[in-house]
Parts: structure tokens; sequence; C-alpha cells
């Protein structure tokens, strides 16, 4: 059975707002990026007052038939968030 674009939208909606609210607990600051279904991904360094540049992530969501979400660039950070994401 096909999921309609609707049902797909609202489940992109839920599980970005599930990724968010996990990455902030962790001190990641998440941004749409315009016209994408992307989101750009920075830590906050350790004073928590600035980025750290080099280590700024795309997560991008893969629409049908591949329907999943794409982290880039694929770094040992990526099991880490991953997981945040799965909590």
């Amino acid at each position: 059975m096909k999921k309609s674009k609707a049902t797909e939208a609202h489940r992109v909606a839920t599980d970005i707002a599930a990724l968010k609210t996990a990455l902030k607990k962790q001190g990641y600051i998440t941004r749409k990026r315009p016209k994408q279904a992307a989101w750009t991904i920075t830590p906050l360094n350790h004073r928590g007052t600035g980025r750290k540049i080099e280590e700024c992530y795309l997560l991008t969501y893969q629409p049908a038939p591949i329907s999943a979400w794409i982290l880039h660039p694929l770094h040992k950070t990526y099991s880490k968030l991953v997981n945040l994401s799965q909590t």
C-alpha cells in the first residue's frame, strides 16, 4: 500500500521535532535549510557561546522510495547522533 504525501509529511514533521528536542538536550543547534528537506546541526563549543564550524553536519530527508534520514558527512559522531534520535 502506497503512503499518501500528507502521511509522509506528518511523519517527517514528527521525526524532526523529536530529533531537534533530543539534539538540543545534548547541546546541538538545529537550523532548517530554506526550501529543502534539510537541517544544519552544529554543536556548541565548550563554553556554550559559539560554534565550531568544522563540526557542522547536514541532516537530509530522502523521500520515497528511500524514505530515510541521511547525515552528512558520515563521521564517528554519526552513530552518537543516531542514538540520540532514537531515545
